[in-house]
């Protein structure tokens, strides 16, 4: 008996061979675009491959991988809305990384909203498709949706004009060759469901496929809408709640120097405990010439510059400091709700007071953060400098508060859920 004869139409002439092997092909494919990471002409032209020999035989694909086809793309396209449904922060910067790319600067105003409603279309879609909700439809806009995903895609393989297309939010970073690889694969599960969308049978209740789509739209509009006013409800980033920063028990730092001989210009290196300083003769006709440092827990470290007023990165000692820092995290200074700053300012008086370090971190320039201090009555915080493209990746928020201690994350929050400084003392067991 054939699976789903309940709701799909049979095709005469199907293969139930012929139609293994599609699946089992998209599957070979999928693991090796896992180890593909750039070009390779033989691997793409199989996957085009592949597309052509589908849409020759789709009439020969039997029920069972029909179903399994529309089911795999349904829970992808879910996964991919979920994880950048959960981030709607995180994908409107990716796509301001595409308005600048390709010098559309002036949709910029318009990133956010666009990135609520390709997240929602993409999870809908997914679910109706899951669902089997219209499916004459959805697999239409679907393919429609794949279309430009995968055009877009082949752009950045080409030309790279952003580093990665944010597919899947920060769940899962691959290279631009294997996103549009990616999309090839998918475009072969979807061209079949597209091309077989009159063998699937309706809903007899018209009523009961609105009423899905409404609940599945407003109910994802209304998930996106939580994660934007407040922190993303899970965090796929260095910087969560829990994370290590650097290394528990950091190996030692080795310290190279290349000393240049003065007759001969002859260049050597020495690991610094291993430099002939006591050898007179050495030191007499051997120049310090320049150094480098080969620190092997970089691989452990997720943080990232920290500028102190002399050009220091401080970054190290903020966050290892064996008591609780409170870093506000401000990434633009122009776009800070100016009724949060009396909560701030009473928020670093009764830390201080208490003995605990707080600071600000911006990627303002000095002069801009200095005027926006002086216009808005900021206590005197001190004030550290890093890139703003760090700073939204610690923090959802602007501004944002972080709790660090020992190289640890201890805690986050949005400006909408900041408590007051005593109910830190209690959650945190201060006292």
């Amino acid at each position: 008996m054939n699976a789903g004869k309940g709701f799909i139409n049979h095709p005469a002439n199907e293969s139930n061979w012929l139609s293994w092997i599609f699946l089992l092909v998209n599957f070979a494919l999928t693991y090796f675009i896992a180890v593909e990471e750039s070009y390779n002409f033989i691997f793409l032209a199989g996957l085009i491959v592949n597309i052509g020999l589908l849409v020759f035989f789709f009439r020969r694909i039997n029920n069972l991988v029909l179903n399994i086809s529309r089911i795999l793309l349904g829970a992808l396209f879910i996964y991919s809305g979920i994880v950048k449904g959960v981030d709607p922060l995180g994908t409107m910067f990716k796509i301001e990384d595409y308005f600048y790319a390709y010098n559309t600067i002036w949709a910029i105003p318009f990133a956010l909203i666009l990135s609520v409603i390709l997240n929602a279309a993409e999870f809908t879609l997914g679910a109706l498709l899951l669902l089997r909700v219209n499916m004459k439809w959805v697999s239409i806009l679907s393919l429609l949706m794949m279309l430009m995903f995968t055009l877009t895609t082949l752009y950045d393989a080409l030309y790279s004009p952003v580093p990665d297309c944010g597919c899947f939010g920060d769940a899962l970073v691959i290279s631009n060759w294997q996103t549009f690889y990616k999309n090839l694969v998918i475009n072969s599960f979807l061209l079949l469901v597209f091309l077989r969308r009159f063998d699937f049978k309706p809903y007899k209740s018209k009523i009961v496929e609105y009423s899905t789509i409404v609940l599945v739209i407003f109910g994802f509009i209304t998930f996106e809408n939580y994660n934007l006013n407040n922190l993303p409800i899970i965090d796929f980033r260095p910087w969560k709640v829990g994370n290590r920063l650097l290394p528990e028990n950091p190996k030692p730092v080795k310290y190279f120097l290349t000393y240049k001989n003065v007759q001969t210009g002859e260049e050597k290196e020495f690991l610094s405990v291993d430099l002939p300083w006591q050898d007179s003769i050495f030191m007499a006709d051997w120049k310090w010439a320049h150094s480098r440092e080969e620190d092997p827990n970089i691989t452990q470290m997720n943080v990232f510059p920290m500028i102190d007023a002399e050009g220091n990165d401080v970054s190290k000692e903020i966050v290892s400091d064996e008591n609780y820092t409170f870093i506000f995290v401000i990434y633009q200074v122009d776009d800070v709700d100016v009724n949060l700053v009396p909560m701030m300012n009473e928020f670093f008086v009764k830390a201080t007071t208490a003995g605990y370090n707080t600071l600000i971190l911006s990627s303002a320039l000095p002069e801009e953060f200095y005027k926006f201090q002086e216009d808005n009555k900021l206590v005197d915080f001190p004030i550290y400098n890093s890139d703003d493209t760090s700073l939204k990746a610690a923090i959802r928020s602007n501004p944002g508060l972080i709790v660090v201690k020992s190289g640890v994350v201890i805690a986050k929050y949005h400006y909408n859920n900041i408590p007051d400084f005593t109910i830190f003392i209690k959650e945190l067991t201060l006292d």
